[in-house]
């Protein structure tokens, strides 16, 4: 058995999916009406809400390939192969594998059947999965003003990669106590110099999709943990980790989780 699987629903699964799959430490499926993996139609999908138990496997036996330790699921929620196939796998893989899912949300100004779509997905997701991220898309166009809509897009697969490789790393392998469980908010940010250090940290908590309390910080670079220490004392981290790498080069990395 794998010990991660991550699927990507829908279009927006299938981006999210080809930014994060980049190395070949996890199980990869894609789920789609056309060109991905698993092929199933817009109307086989919304049937996905009325299968439970062990029928679900009968009636999607691609879903036998997802019996992994952790399950980390990606998707637009709005659309219908995306919502519906998210919360099927949720429904189907509940009390045999952990389920975790990162999704990004429709703008205020789509139409109201993608956001009632979205809304009835959240609900019955926070039914099944251990934890999730919800990534609201109305942020993009005001934090990252500078950027064309087409290229804020991009950046919901840029934050799913990073917080994925500290899923791997230190969250959901067993290298912390920590426990991803229920909703969180995010930050990531980066510093380099000699702050770089604070500069990463007040990067991460600028984000507008950090909220609530408390807050655990996850470090990635080339940094001991004693110089760590010293800064976080300044910050208001219930709990804070350290992943040795030199992947980064001089930055320093750190995600920082809310509840």
């Amino acid at each position: 058995m794998d010990s991660f699987a991550i699927v990507g629903c829908g279009g927006a699964g299938l981006k999210f999916l080809k930014e994060v799959c980049i190395h070949n430490w996890a199980f990869c499926m894609g789920i789609n009406n056309s060109n991905s993996d698993i092929v199933i139609s817009r109307k086989n999908a919304m049937m996905g809400g009325s299968v439970y138990g062990d029928i679900a496997f009968e009636v999607f036996p691609w879903l036998n390939k997802l019996l992994s330790k952790n399950v980390i699921v990606l998707s637009g929620l709005g659309g219908v192969v995306g919502s519906n196939i998210s919360v099927l796998i949720g429904k189907a893989l509940h009390g045999r594998a952990n389920v975790y899912g990162l999704f990004s949300e429709p703008f205020s100004f789509e139409s109201p059947e993608r956001s009632e779509r979205a809304r009835i997905a959240k609900d019955n997701i926070m039914k099944y999965y251990r934890g999730v991220i919800f990534i609201s898309n109305d942020p993009l166009s005001k934090y990252y003003s500078n950027l064309s809509m087409i290229e804020s897009m991009k950046i919901h697969g840029v934050i799913m990669k990073h917080i994925i490789t500290d899923f791997r790393t230190m969250i959901l392998n067993g290298y912390t106590p920590f426990r991803f469980e229920g909703r969180f908010g995010f930050g990531i940010g980066f510093g380099t110099g000699r702050h770089r250090i604070n500069l990463a940290i007040q990067d991460a908590l600028d984000s507008p999709w950090l909220t609530g309390e408390p807050k655990y910080a996850f470090f990635s670079g080339e940094v001991d943990k004693e110089d760590i220490a010293v800064v976080v004392r300044d910050y208001p981290f219930k709990e804070w980790y350290l992943y040795r790498t030199k992947e980064y080069g001089d930055e320093i990395k750190v995600t920082v989780l809310s509840r």
